[in-house]
């Protein structure tokens, strides 16, 4: 890993410069020991695909202080971490799916094999970012991989399901967006007055699973009412 210093209040380590499971384990890994240690000074954590951000008060600590305290670390490259899997309801049907038949002329496929792909396994989410809640998931079959929009959207609805490039998303909250959409989830992936705010983090996984329009509408209905509870499975 290499540690480097952003400015006087941030310093970032870095694995190795790739997108790949094992690599993102390791800066969780650090993420946890970093959290489980004495380390004095630090603000605020920051996980992404190859690297953890670090901001720390420099009335506390220091660059060198830091960086010597991260190499003394002892981070077990074989700990198992418990990790949970949460399943997301998703509805594909219009008028939700605003770029599945497009994607799938693109790939030669019919939306029902855009849906069965995109549904038949789990993502690891690697990190949180854009916006509270959105995650960046890895994993996507290479045969649904679709370039982002030539033209981005002024808004795309909170709880869009898209994909851009190789990878597969949701979109928490509205926002312009160049992503491919192809449904869309009832929940509230990010809710303030919700405790926690956001359901998932970074290491975590999310499976999509295919729902109706009636079931789409119920189940929005008991996110409204406070009823919903999210389905999960513990790795």
């Amino acid at each position: 890993m290499n540690i480097v210093n952003i400015n006087e209040n941030c310093m970032s380590v870095v694995f190795e410069e790739r997108i790949d499971p094992e690599i993102n384990a390791q800066v969780i890994q650090l993420k946890s020991a970093i959290q489980n240690s004495a380390i004095s000074g630090i603000l605020e954590l920051v996980i992404s695909y190859n690297t953890l951000v670090i901001y720390f008060d420099d009335t506390v600590t220091d660059h060198e202080t830091l960086s010597e305290a991260i190499e003394s670390l002892t981070i077990s490259s074989t700990a198992q971490q418990q990790t949970k899997t949460y399943v997301i309801p998703v509805c594909y049907d219009a008028p939700f799916n605003l770029d599945l038949d497009e994607m799938a002329s693109l790939h030669n496929k019919t939306t029902e094999e855009i849906i069965q792909i995109h549904t038949s396994k789990p993502y690891l989410i690697y990190m949180l970012g854009f916006m509270p809640g959105f995650p960046f998931l890895g994993g996507l079959d290479e045969s649904i991989a679709t370039p982002r929009k030539a033209s981005p959207r002024k808004e795309i609805p909170a709880g869009s399901v898209g994909i851009a490039n190789a990878q597969t998303g949701i979109y928490p909250l509205a926002s312009p967006g160049g992503w491919n959409i192809i449904g869309k989830t009832p929940l509230k992936l990010f809710d303030p007055k919700r405790d926690p705010e956001v359901y998932y983090e970074a290491g975590d996984y999310i499976k999509f699973k295919r729902i109706s329009k009636d079931e789409y509408d119920a189940i929005e209905q008991a996110v409204n009412n406070g009823t919903y509870e999210i389905e999960t499975e513990v790795q």
